[in-house]
């Protein structure tokens, strides 16, 4: 099925969209979900087919497979019979067999060693749907902010080599932070984008990941390959993301494209980086917040 052009998905249905990513743990049924979208209960299906390309039964179990599958792989404090009641199965056995389906691996593991390369696979129409209901729009004068970011001491850990792997040097983070009791709600994240994915050669790929800290490096955080990074006091445009991260870089590129010409501005001397302010699948994927720097020329 061809999905109909951007233009036409209805507010209505993004309202649909919006309810399903905040209720996953009990979706209500077709006819709930029609009344949410004001849409007759004897079309709806086929419209949010229709519009999303995907049948919307399909949607909600990718959408608590997906939740599930961030779960396994970057909470692994939390037990995985907990993690199959959140996704809507009534036993781990039930949950194992849909898990297994669409991963070829059992939840236990995939925690113990996710498939990096393919994970999130399985999860590329949900990366259409997140397009098509997106709202985003031009950034305006009104939408930044320019400031002035304060010298923060962070502590980083960097991933090298293919995006895809990114997620084993995420985990290997936050364990870290874990052992060190700082977490994001009292030890604020960042991201540092070191090079741009799609100009840079897999094995050249840089991503920083790092956290708020006064505390020292040991001996054994530096074997694991962390440093101490400090990020200077500069004259930063802030835009704030709001949603999934798979529409960040839309995000960024509105604030190269659409705003820095027209600013007056000039880029400085340090990398764009991100401030994770909300995370999924702590918050539902359209609620997650990231705050933008694009550091300026003084």
């Amino acid at each position: 099925m061809t999905p109909l052009p951007d233009a036409t998905i209805p507010d209505r249905f993004i309202r649909v969209i919006d309810h399903i990513d905040s209720h996953l743990e009990s979706v209500p049924g077709v006819k709930v979900l029609a009344g949410i979208a004001a849409y007759s209960p004897y079309h709806f299906h086929r419209q949010f087919a229709a519009l999303f390309d995907i049948p919307v039964a399909q949607y909600v179990r990718l959408m608590r497979l997906r939740r599930a599958a961030h779960a396994l792989a970057f909470r692994t404090n939390q037990q995985i019979i907990e993690i199959a009641f959140q996704a809507g199965y009534e036993t781990p056995e039930a949950f194992a067999r849909a898990f297994r389906k669409i991963h070829d691996q059992s939840p236990t593991d995939f925690r113990a060693a996710p498939d990096w390369e393919n994970w999130q696979a399985p999860y590329d129409k949900l990366r259409t749907v997140r397009a098509r209901s997106n709202r985003m729009t031009t950034p305006s004068v009104g939408d930044i902010a320019v400031i002035d970011f304060p010298r923060t001491r962070t502590i980083c850990l960097d991933h090298h080599g293919p995006q895809a792997h990114l997620g084993h040097t995420i985990r290997r983070f936050i364990d870290w932070r874990r052992a060190h009791h700082l977490p994001p709600s009292k030890a604020a994240t960042f991201n540092i984008i070191w090079c741009h994915p799609d100009d840079t050669p897999p094995a050249d790929f840089r991503f920083g990941l790092g956290v708020a800290t006064p505390n020292r490096l040991t001996a054994d955080d530096a074997n694991m390959g962390l440093y101490e990074l400090m990020l200077p006091a500069m004259r930063c445009a802030k835009l704030r993301h709001i949603g999934s991260d798979q529409m960040i870089g839309d995000s960024a590129l509105r604030l190269y494209r659409d705003w820095l010409p027209q600013s007056s501005e000039t880029p400085g001397d340090f990398p764009l980086f991100f401030q994770r302010v909300s995370f999924y699948p702590d918050v539902p994927d359209h609620e997650a917040i990231t705050d933008i720097f694009l550091p300026l020329a003084s």
